[in-house]
């Protein structure tokens, strides 16, 4: 073999073993994409009764507290993943004047309060993000507010 012949060949496999090299290099340092987003979305129904002493209870820190049982309503559901819960709890109020009110609190799967809300209406919300996969509870309670209330709650996972 010649040397310039020699030289070319050594050349071609010296490119290939380069080209080789960096594409390998370059598959090593790309991410992979993240697994899409999921989402869990429910919705149901309470039928309670007022509970004045309550509010009482809320000033004190201590949401949907109550002195009667049938004033409060709790829903335990499990989180498939780590994410964000939202949710929400509305009860109609039939008399125009934005006087109802109920609360709404999250738990965690020791009863521990995660989040609540317990603005003066009978609208309600928390937006709750970086919550483990488990079990979480929502209980509403019903301060001076309409008999029905609806709750929707939207969990999004990876």
């Amino acid at each position: 073999m010649s040397r310039r012949r020699y030289v070319a060949a050594l050349t071609v496999v010296t490119l290939a073993v380069a080209t080789a090299s960096a594409t390998g290099a370059a598959a090593k340092t790309a991410k992979k994409k993240p697994a899409p987003l999921k989402t869990m979305k429910g919705s149901y129904s309470a039928t309670l009764v007022p509970d004045p002493t309550m509010e009482v209870q809320g000033q004190l820190g201590h949401v949907c507290d109550n002195t009667n049982p049938e004033s409060a309503n709790s829903k335990t559901i499990t989180l498939p993943g780590n994410g964000t819960l939202h949710v929400v709890l509305d009860s109609p109020d039939p008399t125009g004047t934005n006087n109802t009110d109920w609360d709404l609190v999250v738990l965690d799967a020791a009863g521990n309060e995660i989040d609540h809300s317990d603005s003066p209406t009978s609208h309600e919300e928390t937006y709750d993000p970086g919550l483990k996969k488990g079990k979480v509870t929502i209980k509403v309670c019903n301060l001076a507010g309409a008999p029905n209330g609806t709750v929707n709650y939207t969990y999004t996972y990876r």
